[in-house]
């Protein structure tokens, strides 16, 4: 979620310290719940490209002052932060909105968001809306990272960096941290397939790998681990980490996924690709394969020059090999330019051909390899086999009449 709020007010922590002295009627409860409470909050996800995945954010409520806030992480407001994004140039920080401007934005797109209250002590609700402030004034910012640096991760991590002589214990991971990093975003993105589809063209060798549990989490599965993890100190003993939940909004909006998936997209488009090829040689077509050559070219070079840059320039998911950089980059329209009117050049198609078909018995050796892509890649490989057998004949039709010439 992008708020396009400026909060220019500071909740200054040296207020939490010494609110007692001002008042000695105030009587502070155990839980210290009466001056200030924290609390995880969880969205669910929202129709947008970005919201697919839901959101989380910090609330940290301050009654004896009617302070209330949330801190979300969030990229640079407006349409250059969008911009931003794209290009991998994305710096993100905690942004402190008014808890209420926060929900309205939820409210409005009729979507849940659900409140842990977490077990801290007064002391390390202190200390974790100064890590709060610090962060949102802080102008250096952290380079987002789609895969790691998200909401679910930092707010976690916030809450994590409170302890001195304590730790969370997270009592048991769920099932799905047992998955390396390609088979946990499979899961995260299984309702929404064009996110999964963006999310593995991009992930790379990242995909067949394992991070730090905290690193990988999630919106959907924060309150599982929220609710299973106990707070430890320094001599063993224990406390749970949430001590309540409530649903400050309901869900009105359920989130409904495209029924027109990349799976059908080009599963039609090798479909169309194979009619129009055999249309070609029964009945010499010229335009529209000519068409659908030029289409297949402009993917194949469009999508290796974004993968180049999003993989090894912008770190927008992270600097690391890409195997669709092998079926996708702009190497093949730059043969084609250089060397389409030299002899022989139908050979290229039969390499390219070989490239394409191991390419596509590869899927099961990288979580990155995947059906919508891999129907890509077939149907490069149709085109490719066509223009090398094409290529074939001719040349073995000019040989025989070279031939008949010297006869």
């Amino acid at each position: 979620m992008r708020l396009l709020v400026s909060i220019s007010a500071i909740v200054l922590s040296s207020l939490l310290l010494h609110a007692q002295d001002e008042d000695t009627s105030f009587v502070l409860l155990p839980d210290s719940s009466n001056f200030v409470t924290a609390s995880m909050i969880v969205a669910s996800p929202g129709e947008a490209l970005y919201s697919q995945l839901g959101h989380a954010a910090l609330r940290m409520e301050c009654p004896r002052y009617r302070l209330d806030y949330c801190f979300s992480f969030e990229e640079e407001p407006g349409v250059a932060g969008v911009l931003k994004f794209f290009f991998g140039k994305t710096n993100a920080h905690m942004w402190a909105v008014p808890t209420d401007q926060f929900l309205d934005v939820f409210k409005k797109e009729g979507r849940q968001v659900m409140q842990y209250t977490l077990n801290l002590t007064l002391h390390e609700k202190q200390e974790l809306w100064r890590i709060l402030d610090l962060d949102y004034v802080d102008t250096k910012m952290r380079h987002f990272n789609f895969l790691q640096n998200n909401c679910s991760s930092v707010s976690l991590q916030s809450v994590e960096n409170v302890f001195a002589d304590e730790a969370i214990d997270f009592k048991g991971w769920p099932e799905q941290f047992k998955m390396n990093n390609g088979e946990q975003m499979r899961y995260y993105t299984r309702n929404t397939s064009w996110l999964q589809f963006i999310c593995t063209s991009f992930s790379g060798t990242e995909s067949d790998v394992s991070w730090r549990q905290e690193d990988r989490m999630s919106p959907e599965l924060l309150p599982q681990v929220l609710k299973m993890a106990v707070i430890v100190d320094s001599v063993g003993n224990q406390r749970p980490l949430v001590t309540s939940e409530q649903e400050l909004l309901p869900l009105v909006n359920k989130f409904k996924a495209s029924p027109v998936t990349p799976l059908w997209v080009f599963g039609i488009l090798l479909l169309v690709t194979v009619l129009i090829t055999l249309a070609q040689l029964k009945w010499k077509l010229r335009w529209l394969p000519k068409a659908l050559d030029i289409l297949l070219m402009a993917l194949v070079t469009i999508a290796g020059v974004v993968l180049i840059y999003t993989s090894y320039v912008s770190g927008l998911f992270g600097i690391h090999w890409n195997w669709y950089l092998i079926p996708f980059n702009p190497l093949p329209l730059i043969i084609w330019l250089v060397w389409r009117k030299r002899k022989g050049f139908y050979k290229i198609y039969l390499f390219y051909v070989v490239v394409l078909v191991l390419f596509i018995l590869a899927t099961p050796l990288s979580q990155q390899l995947d059906m919508p892509h891999q129907l890509i890649t077939a149907s490069l490989t149709v085109r490719c086999l066509y223009h090398y057998l094409t290529g074939k004949v001719e040349n073995e039709s000019l040989k025989l009449n070279i031939k008949k010439n010297k006869k």
